[in-house]
């Protein structure tokens, strides 16, 4: 596979830019045609004229900013005036007048048309006026405003910007589909960390890590969309991009994020190259901060199982305040989330679930030695004497393992914004989070003769009785302690912005700075070079105090490792690393021409920002010398990148009555990259109103994702994988072109060793998106949407050992990559990053809301989403036959994407009364087939429903209390088993090993 990377790479690009170059000239014509043609706005219609609105914004000021998209109306105000004030919900056909009276109804605010045409928000009492001081009105309001002077009418405000464009939209119109989950939804849920909450979205499926994943985690989270690996996904804070995480990671740590701080999350399930550059292929997540917050918060969680584990605590201070001319706002937060362990629950307390349904997956590294002779037999101490092993002398690792990894958080958030004027505004944000996680392994196993460094028992060793040196010794060093795996990591983060108006345009100035800083010590691990010494000959080892070598007994019964041996090979192994990246952008939008169909709007940007990352193990792990660990040599890497962006927003036609139009949207964004060149990605979207309740979308995009610096400069790595070797079949031995032995099918770990590649090119990708929103004037307060997606991805970046294990396998390939030994047993597979994999996933998102009208027993919501997943085929070389993982389960471990249903769902029912207020939630995963491990058979996997509740009370003796208490899977549903699974039997990253789990929550606003 490595052959096909020097192939072509200019010549790739070279033709994926012919095959795009009509595109990118239509759409540069495009966007110098619209420029050219600028003209005058038209002057507004009849302010009597209707309009249908529907308007469901928590806040004034996102109310009335989508007052002004919808109706197509300038609108001015002071963000001075309507901080904190809530927005009734606006929904039907009605006079502009009659809109925006809905919408200041109870607020102290009222409005006025100026020069005929734009309506200002102003002041027009106080709560409490003082005796010698009046209220405001308009026009002292207003008088002293610059903006007011000759070329007023230049002003215009006219939506709000959704992720997924720089342009203002409202969000029911936007061609591609976004979901929003709100500060309400957030703390509705109980979710105390992102990962937690995202975990059961629809839209997220695959390997996305948590600490739910023990054994080959590291304590960070993050999320996958559509199946896809983390890294095709685009996570942001405040619409910016963040550092990975510490140690060369892919994508950023969810778990350095507060929940608490946020105000919401906006999902787009659609490529965003275009709009965003790079890592957009599946989606973009985008988290937006709290900003407007007044008052004081304490808030105090608490939860725990039914069985008394995963105990889980979270303090909370918010405090919001209003300054002269601005804002600031401050969180902190401390999170604490202890173990649980594999052994306490009954899918994962054993490896070998036979009695469950499942496979004997128990290790071949046993507390006695298993021993290959050279005769080839295989015997075990027992009682002083060796006997023949058998199939149960196996060692059950997981009765050691954490199976959710303790976790405790630090996180600090702070914003502050200053009006330096009408038209120019200033925010800083400032950001920590410090994390430290501690898992726990089995101690550690030895397998002499599957190890990077040769280790042999001497015949001449002092333990020796076999007069031979053996070559073949498996041993779980139960001498030892278990190993435990502690990650820590800082992040910080500060963001600093300048925006404003400039004549008609909006621009802002952003600075984008973060860092992580991440370390893992591996404790109790072994040092392969003094055991390969205390192995060897009895005249090279003769005794501490003689040579500095101690003599290791592996052919003994459990507990003949004495303390001495054990001191003279124990080791701990420690990798350090940061991620830094730091940005500067400049955006400009503006509504170039007011014509009779609606506005059309501009928007321009660009961005030049700096990423550096750098991996480095301590000297044992450097230089392959240990067991237990990963063993990898330095990484480290940098990259400079400078984009460019346009994006337009044109109304092809609009009827009279405003309940027909047809809109077109499109974008392009050319990116130089330091490392691997230039890319040039564009996209077109299309909006169709068919009445006042049925509107069609759809777009279409190019997208790319550049090497992560760890692809591209990670220095070669060891691991253990988790791997089918399909020569332990006797069935396939004589049969497949390269099973020509029966290989030891007692083993299903193997030494893989992986790397970077400097060579690597982008990974490319076209998306489609066609779907509808229904809204139907009969039924006020129903939204039903769907929207089918395709996703078509080329060049991509794999490195599976799996995929080259079978491929040697059966056709005799890759021989160069593939080493055996004499009995046919797999001894090590070499896997490097190459450009050769082929992606394709298309499925179907679906969404269903009703907000019933509020009575005197309170409101009624029902809200019910979906995502199916029809294909999602793979092939990872132009020679292999394309393989369908939709509706299956491939681990991690095993290189694969994850569980990948067909079906995954939330459907949710809430109430809220005066003071109470009640949530129901269902979560679905369909059934997944995996493979079951050792044999080509495949098993299901079952489907699993959770049912989560919470009821929540404010206290009416002190104003702003409120109590809550939840109960996560009500009904006590376990995990279904996976037998393929490498960590506790179950596929954590879709399902959910906890079980029942109670909460509760006192929270005091001031």
């Amino acid at each position: 596979m490595a052959t096909n990377v020097p192939l072509l790479r200019a010549e790739r690009r070279q033709a994926r830019n012919r095959a795009n170059g009509g595109l990118y000239l239509v759409l540069w014509l495009l966007f110098a045609l619209v420029l050219a043609l600028q003209t005058p706005r038209l002057h507004a219609e009849d302010a009597n004229d209707t309009q249908l609105y529907s308007i469901s914004a928590a806040q004034l000021s996102a109310a009335l900013l989508e007052f002004s998209r919808q109706s197509g109306r300038p609108i001015v105000f002071s963000s001075r005036l309507t901080r904190n004030i809530p927005a009734p919900p606006l929904k039907g056909e009605m006079t502009y007048t009659e809109a925006l009276n809905v919408l200041l109804n109870g607020s102290r605010l009222s409005w006025k048309l100026i020069d005929k045409r734009i309506f200002a928000i102003y002041e027009t009492r106080c709560d409490t006026p003082s005796p010698d001081q009046a209220c405001p009105s308009y026009d002292e309001t207003y008088s002293q405003l610059p903006l007011f002077v000759p070329g007023i009418e230049e002003t215009w405000i006219y939506g709000t910007k959704t992720t997924g464009s720089r342009i203002h939209h409202s969000s029911q119109n936007d061609s591609a589909p976004v979901d929003v989950i709100s500060a309400p939804d957030i703390d509705i849920s109980g979710a105390q960390t992102l990962g937690e909450l995202l975990k059961f979205v629809p839209a997220v499926a695959g390997n996305s890590a948590s600490t739910a994943i023990s054994n080959g985690g590291d304590g960070t989270a993050t999320v996958t969309l559509r199946g896809l690996p983390s890294s095709n996904t685009l996570v942001l804070i405040n619409g910016r991009r963040v550092v990975n995480d510490g140690l060369a990671g892919e994508s950023v740590d969810l778990n350095s994020i507060p929940p608490a701080a946020v105000e919401r999350i906006e999902i787009l399930k659609n490529g965003a190259s275009a709009i965003y550059g790079s890592d957009a292929i599946a989606g973009v997540v985008n988290i937006i901060m709290k900003r407007d917050f007044h008052g004081l918060l304490l808030d105090a969680f608490y939860g725990e199982t039914s069985r008394g584990d995963l105990e889980t605590q979270t303090q909370t201070f918010q405090y919001g305040t209003g300054i002269p001319n601005g804002s600031f706002f401050i969180s902190a937060s401390h999170y604490e989330q202890k173990a649980i362990f594999s052994r306490d629950r009954k899918v994962s307390k054993n490896a070998d679930t036979r009695p469950l349904g499942g496979t004997d997956q128990r290790s071949s590294a046993t507390p006695a030695s298993r021993i290959t002779l050279p005769n080839g037999s295989v015997v075990i101490p027992d009682a002083g004497q060796f006997r023949p092993a058998s199939e149960q002398d196996l060692f059950n690792y997981q009765a050691f393992t954490t199976a959710v990894v303790p976790l405790t958080r630090n996180n600090l958030y702070a914003n502050i914004s200053y009006d330096f004027s009408e038209q120019v505004t200033g925010r800083l944000g400032v950001g920590y989070s410090g994390t430290e996680a501690e898992s726990i392994l089995a101690p550690t196993p030895i397998f002499t003769a599957f190890e990077q460094l040769p280790l042999t028992v001497s015949a001449n060793s002092d333990f020796n009785p076999f007069g031979s040196d053996i070559a073949d010794v498996r041993r779980r060093l139960l001498e030892f302690p278990e190993r435990t795996q502690k990650n820590t990591s800082d992040t910080r983060t500060i963001s600093a912005t300048i925006e404003g108006l400039y004549d008609t345009w909006d621009w802002d100035i952003n600075y984008n700075w973060s860092y992580a800083n991440a370390s893992q010590r591996t404790q109790n691990i072994v040092n392969a070079e003094n055991l390969a010494r205390g192995l060897g000959p009895a005249e090279s080892c003769r005794g501490t105090a003689i040579d500095g070598c101690t003599a290791i007994n592996l052919f003994g019964p459990p507990g003949s490792i004495s303390r001495e041996q054990v001191g003279y090979i124990s080791a701990d192994g420690e990798v350090s690393g940061y991620s830094k990246l730091s940005a500067i952008s400049f955006n400009v939008s503006n509504e170039l021409m007011l014509l009779r169909h609606g506005s059309a709007d501009l928007a321009l940007g660009l961005e030049y920002r700096q990423e550096s990352t750098s991996k480095r193990p301590d000297q044992l792990l450097a230089n392959v010398g240990t067991l237990g660990a990963s063993n990898f040599q330095t990484t480290s890497g940098e990259r400079k990148v400078m984009e460019m962006y346009g994006e337009l927003a044109f109304p092809l036609w609009k009827s009279s009555n405003g309940f027909y139009s047809t809109d077109f949207d499109a974008a392009i964004r050319y990116s130089d990259y330091s490392d691997f060149g230039g890319t040039t990605n564009p996209k077109v979207g299309l909006r169709v109103q068919l009445g006042p309740s049925l509107l069609v979308r759809s777009t279409y995009a190019y997208g790319f994702r550049a090497p992560t610096l760890n692809e591209l400069y990670e220095g070669e790595t060891e691991d253990q994988a988790f791997l089918s070797d399909p020569c332990t079949l006797q069935a396939n031995v004589g049969v497949l072109a390269g099973c020509q032995l029966l290989a030891d099918p007692t083993r299903n770990q193997f030494l893989t060793v992986k790397g970077g590649n400097p060579d690597l090119d982008a990974e490319t990708s076209r998306s489609l998106s066609l779907g509808f929103v229904w809204m139907p004037a009969r039924a006020a307060g129903l939204r039903v949407s769907a929207d089918y997606f395709l996703i078509n991805q080329d060049d991509v970046v794999a490195s599976s050992a799996q995929f080259i294990v079978n491929q040697n396998a059966q056709k005799g390939v890759f021989d160069d990559s593939i080493k055996r030994d004499e009995q046919g047993n797999l001894r090590q597979v070499s896997a490097r990053n190459v450009n050769v994999g082929h992606r394709q996933v298309q499925g179907v998102d679906f969404a269903l809301s009703y907000h019933h009208s509020r009575r005197t027993w309170g409101q009624l919501s029902f809200t019910s989403s979906a995502t199916y997943i029809a294909q999602l085929l793979t092939k990872l070389d132009a020679t292999d036959t394309e393989i369908d993982l939709a509706g299956t389960f491939r681990d991690e471990a095993s290189d694969g994407l994850g569980g990948i249903p067909h079906w995954k769902g939330q459907l949710g029912l809430r109430w809220s009364g005066q003071r109470w207020r009640g949530n129901y939630e269902v979560n679905f995963i369909s059934s997944l087939e995996e493979t079951i491990p050792g044999s080509s058979q495949t098993r299901d996997i079952d489907s699993w429903t959770v049912h989560d509740v919470q009821l929540s009370y404010e206290f009416n003796v002190f104003d702003g209390l409120r109590w809550s208490l939840g109960v996560d899977n009500l009904m006590d549903e376990d995990a279904p088993l996976a037998v393929s699974a490498f960590n506790d039997n179950i596929d954590g990253r879709t399902h959910d090993l906890k079980g029942r789990y109670w909460y509760s929550k006192l929270s005091q606003r001031f």
